[in-house]
């Protein structure tokens, strides 16, 4: 019984030692083994149509994966695992015109299926009026018609002499009483010298009530004002409290230590990103000689960069850009996975993202 266990546990570590293996290879050559690409563009004499031809190749790992781009004559892009091909822009001819037909098919059978709807709304329409309603004779609505308006003119006579008889004795009353009440002149000098002080107190209530509100006007703004300037001051002061700090991180020995070490990293990168293989061989004319001598001076800048590799040729005649541009170099993920763990584990650089992160605190 041991000895079986055993056995399932060799079977298992096997397995397992195996599968660590498989992922420890796909690591370290997705980590060692370099990305080739290859470019080239051409342009001839005159421009044509198109005006110029670009060719790109990408390959990794022996053509493992393999993808390619063309532009503009045959643009495609086609992406390959060993000897099948796993995507590629655009499809066969054989499947677009695949898809073409059954395109169409489908078109057709939906316009033979759409039946005529125009037709058959003007067919379904009834001829004699309106749906829903009966036509009435002409001499049984009128006599109905008739008869309504006479009972309405009775009604509104009967209605109107009532009122009439019974507003009658209340006008008299209201007029004979208002004729047998007297209107003493000793009343009516007191009403109005009640309205006269009436009307003074009510000015003097709407005069301090105006006072009042513009002091509270004026108090409120005096406020605002010096609420203002107070933060205005606040603000300066945090300005010039942020500059101060800013410039006592920038002048520190932290800062000047991790700047030296982001510059040698940086030109680690551009080092890797660098072709290993240029060559130019161009002809350029702008039609003015003057500027095409300063395109020439510009381009012969470049000459200890590129090397002997890079040739451009002036034409100082006439506008002229033709000729053929090849590029060819390699990227590993290595490189660009090292330097930033060099940044990350440094000293210098994670205190001075603590001190930025403090300020923005």
């Amino acid at each position: 019984m041991l000895h079986i266990v055993l056995l399932i546990l060799k079977i298992i570590g096997i397995i397992l030692s195996a599968i660590l293996g498989v992922v420890f290879l796909a690591v370290c050559c997705a980590l060692f083994v370099p990305v080739r690409y290859r470019i080239e563009v051409s342009r001839e004499e005159g421009g044509g149509n198109p005006p110029f031809i670009a060719r790109a190749k990408i390959t990794w790992l022996f053509h493992l994966v393999n993808i390619h781009l063309c532009y503009p004559a045959d643009v495609y892009v086609r992406v390959r695992l060993f000897l099948f091909t796993l995507f590629r822009i655009p499809e066969k001819e054989k499947r677009r015109k695949k898809a073409a037909v059954k395109r169409r098919r489908r078109e057709k059978k939906a316009r033979d299926e759409t039946p005529p709807q125009a037709a058959d709304e003007t067919a379904r329409e009834p001829e004699s009026g309106p749906a829903g309603k009966e036509m009435i004779p002409d001499g049984a609505g009128s006599s109905d018609e008739n008869a309504t308006v006479q009972e309405q003119t009775k009604t509104q006579a009967g209605t109107g002499a009532l009122e009439e008889a019974a507003a009658g004795p209340e006008k008299v009353t209201a007029t004979d009483i208002s004729d047998t009440e007297p209107s003493p002149d000793g009343a009516e000098s007191g009403q109005e010298a009640f309205g006269l002080f009436g009307r003074i107190r009510q000015k003097i209530h709407r005069l301090l009530d105006k006072i009042k509100a513009f002091w509270e006007k004026l108090k409120t703004a005096f406020q605002n004002i010096r609420y203002t300037i107070r933060h205005m001051c606040d603000k300066i002061k945090t300005a010039s409290d942020t500059i101060q700090y800013y410039r006592e991180v920038f002048l520190s020995d932290a800062f000047g230590r991790s700047f030296a070490l982001c510059k040698e990293q940086a030109g680690v990168v551009l080092k890797e990103l660098k072709p290993d293989r240029v060559e130019v061989d161009l002809i350029v004319g702008t039609g003015d000689p003057a500027s095409t001598g300063e395109v020439l001076a510009v381009c012969g800048m470049l000459y200890p960069v590129f090397g002997p590799k890079v040739r451009i040729e002036g034409d100082f005649e006439r506008a002229r850009l033709e000729g053929c541009v090849f590029i060819k170099g390699k990227i590993r993920a290595f490189t660009f996975l090292r330097v930033a763990w060099k940044l990350y584990r440094n000293k210098d650089i994670r205190t001075l993202i603590k001190l930025f992160k403090k300020e923005a605190v």
